[in-house]
């Protein structure tokens, strides 16, 4: 593992990231639960280095094969293409180790997950993220090839789908029948490149205010409802968190919504009915799974999720916009 300094800057200097001779300073990243995150810097360039951890930091056992890390050097290369400017430059893959280098952001940089905690809440962001996640769905659909090349969704499942919902229908049994139909649909549809983990804290926020797509380790070919499920699920759980914020949280998710849809992605018009449904199940995830999200820290915010997140799934509500408004409601009424 790539877990010292020394270990760090020799790597570096075995894929000729950095000059034999220079020095490099090195920092390892706080907040990683799935990879180490080591920031490197030497001559005025900063690069980071991220390579996988078969055990992820949460409180109840989870683990994962470490080769995920090539995954995600294989969709940065992807995206590259499909999105220019969209992640960060590639520098090196070293498969033997399961790791990769790539360039840091600027420093200026933030994630769009610590401005909305911070209350900043931009309406420019959330249609920018929506109008990128429409258009890697969109352009990767018309891509045969990519289809062989992200078969595998062994790391999806390790990562999201049996933690998450499994998890849940473990946790509460009498959701056990709706849960099960969410993961047979996300399962059986294979429409496009499905990014995986599509979060604001992976999407940083430039000082020019574009955004920038991190942590690709869960790249598959599948159902696009997980990914915009994904995204929206953080816009409700802030508004859930933040009661007196909920009715611009809730705007941001229909921002994000009609950008992405505008893009006009695969799977019309399914999309935002499986959307729905797979929301609901997430939102119970988030509480009951087995990574909770970590800002919400009170019985009493896990319940306010709790009791709504189990009516949607319980109900199968399939309707996005039905589902904005009880948010809000709930969080108002919190």
């Amino acid at each position: 593992m790539l877990d010292s300094p020394e270990a760090i800057r020799s790597f570096l200097r075995e894929h000729h990231v950095f000059d034999t001779e220079d020095a490099i300073h090195v920092t390892f990243l706080a907040g990683g639960v799935s990879s180490l995150v080591i920031r490197a810097e030497s001559g005025g360039r900063s690069v980071v280095v991220k390579q996988a951890l078969p055990r992820l930091k949460v409180h109840d056992e989870w683990l994962s094969r470490i080769e995920r890390s090539l995954i995600e050097a294989r969709c940065t290369k992807v995206l590259a293409e499909l999105v220019p400017g969209s992640v960060p430059d590639l520098v090196a893959v070293d498969e033997d180790r399961h790791a990769f280098v790539m360039r840091c952001a600027p420093d200026a940089s933030t994630t769009w997950k610590a401005l909305l905690m911070a209350g900043t809440i931009s309406a420019h962001t959330a249609s920018d993220a929506g109008s990128l996640l429409g258009r890697i769905h969109a352009r990767s659909a018309a891509r045969g090839d990519l289809m062989r090349d992200f078969e595998d969704r062994s790391f999806f499942d390790e990562l999201r789908l049996d933690p998450y919902l499994r998890t849940v229908a473990h946790r509460h049994p009498d959701l056990a029948d709706p849960i099960a139909e969410l993961l047979d649909e996300l399962l059986t549809s294979r429409i496009c490149l499905v990014h995986g983990d599509y979060s604001p804290k992976n999407l940083l926020v430039l000082p020019d205010n574009s955004v920038l797509l991190l942590d690709h380790e869960v790249a598959h070919w599948g159902n696009p409802a997980f990914d915009t499920a994904f995204a929206l699920n953080h816009l409700c759980l802030k508004a859930l968190k933040f009661p007196e914020r909920a009715p611009a949280y809730v705007g941001c998710a229909r921002l994000f919504w009609n950008s992405y849809m505008a893009q006009e992605p695969p799977g019309r018009p399914e999309i935002a009915a499986s959307t729905a449904r797979v929301l609901g199940g997430l939102l119970l995830a988030r509480v009951d799974g087995k990574s909770p999200a970590e800002y919400l820290v009170t019985e009493e915010e896990r319940k306010r999720v709790r009791l709504l997140a189990c009516d949607f799934v319980a109900q199968r509500v399939s309707n996005l916009d039905v589902m904005f408004e009880r948010v809000v409601q709930q969080a108002v009424h919190a």
